[in-house]
């Protein structure tokens, strides 16, 4: 096969813990909770044969990322170190969803970039491609548990940290309704001022970890919604998060526009909220809100949860 194309959507992030300081990448991670997305990173691998390998990242608006080159070009050089590949490839990442706001655009790119890599190369089962992902990810602090969370799918609950498919473990549940993403554009902050700050790491894993085994208490599906999204509340302001001002004037501006049906919760770690139903089973319409939030400068973008 000679090109291949892989699509994996976006994650957010509720709640979570910090487990950075373990030696080896794979036992590194977090626990938390959080919600796969249909809209996310679409990798195109294109063998060239001879020549130089060529990588291009382009925004969602589809302008160059100059910057997420470096981030492409170290994970095919572990690829082919790792299973001894020489064939020169050009590598295309369009990009969903805006970066740096909390909706897991380098755990997923990585992980559709690897899944494309495996299978033009037909080499590597999916756990050793997401294991990859899940490396670079570490090594660029750019995620804690993004691509555990795509491993297990759906609205899921990752109660050891690590890579996938293990030391890794999460499990999760389908729900398959649309959600709202809105975000500040002017407000992106990079994974990394949160997960390397020790402060941070302190009041957000404290947190994080109350919530998780209050969480691990139930059976994990659908009827545990009401109680996931009281949880991301509680994690939000105990951790800190939500006294930034930024954070906090955005929540404010979106549940002044939302209705009685939906509920809005923070991204971690991004200048981003989701706007989910309160009830899985009322499905709630969220064009007049979007069409609001755009008038007030805000980013916007329905997709669908997995």
């Amino acid at each position: 096969m000679n090109e291949v194309t892989v699509q994996v959507g976006g994650h957010v992030t509720l709640l979570f813990s910090i487990h950075s300081k373990q030696l080896l990448a794979r036992n590194q991670g977090s626990r938390g909770a959080g919600l796969c997305l249909e809209d996310g990173v679409v990798a195109s691998v294109k063998k060239v044969g001879t020549g130089e390998d060529s990588i291009s990242v382009n925004f969602m608006d589809g302008t160059p990322f100059i910057e997420g080159h470096q981030l492409y070009f170290d994970l095919l050089e572990s690829f082919r170190d790792l299973f001894k590949i020489e064939t020169a490839v050009n590598i295309d990442i369009q990009l969903e969803l805006p970066v740096s706001q909390g909706f897991g655009m380098s755990g997923a790119g990585l992980f559709a970039a690897s899944l494309a890599l495996g299978e033009v190369f037909d080499c590597g089962d999916e756990g050793q491609l997401a294991r990859l992902a899940h490396r670079h990810e570490r090594r660029n602090s750019s995620g804690l548990g993004d691509v555990l969370g795509l491993w297990a799918g759906g609205c899921e609950l990752r109660i050891t940290p690590g890579s996938p498919p293990f030391p890794g473990k999460a499990y999760g549940f389908d729900v398959g309704c649309p959600a709202l993403l809105v975000w500040d554009p002017e407000g992106g902050k990079h994974t990394s001022n949160y997960i390397d700050d020790p402060e941070w790491i302190s009041k957000i894993t404290k947190a994080g970890e109350s919530a998780v085994n209050r969480l691990s208490q139930y059976d994990w599906d659908q009827n545990i919604w009401k109680k996931l999204l009281d949880e991301a509340d509680k994690f939000a302001l105990e951790s800190g998060l939500l006294e930034e001002p930024e954070r906090a004037k955005l929540l404010s501006a979106v549940q002044d526009q939302a209705n009685d049906s939906m509920s809005c919760h923070l991204c971690m770690l991004g200048t981003s909220l989701i706007v989910l139903p309160k009830d899985l089973r009322k499905i709630s319409d969220y064009d007049e809100l979007a069409s609001k939030l755009r008038t007030l400068g805000l980013g916007v973008r329905e997709t669908i949860l997995q």
